[in-house]
């Protein structure tokens, strides 16, 4: 499974740096979705952040391949 169409790249003023988004892009709604982890899930009784502006919340990562892997997994097939 590809997991690159969930990593969006932005330039965030606020660390004057290139930063990686994790979220699903909605394009019926125009908005970004990120699934939360079973933990926070859980805890909060929320599925995910929604936005329709990146970073609007959404956790970020310096590298590409720091969101890539978190992409796997928010995203990957679940393990029963």
């Amino acid at each position: 499974m590809d997991f690159t169409q969930y990593v969006h790249e932005y330039w965030s003023e606020r660390t004057d740096s290139t930063r990686y988004a994790v979220a699903e892009w909605n394009p019926e709604r125009a908005q970004f979705f990120a699934p939360l982890d079973s933990t926070t899930a859980k805890l909060t009784g929320c599925s995910g952040k929604f936005c329709r502006k990146l970073p609007g919340g959404m956790d970020t990562y310096p590298t590409r391949t720091q969101a890539l892997r978190r992409a796997r997994y928010l995203f990957g097939p679940e393990i029963a």
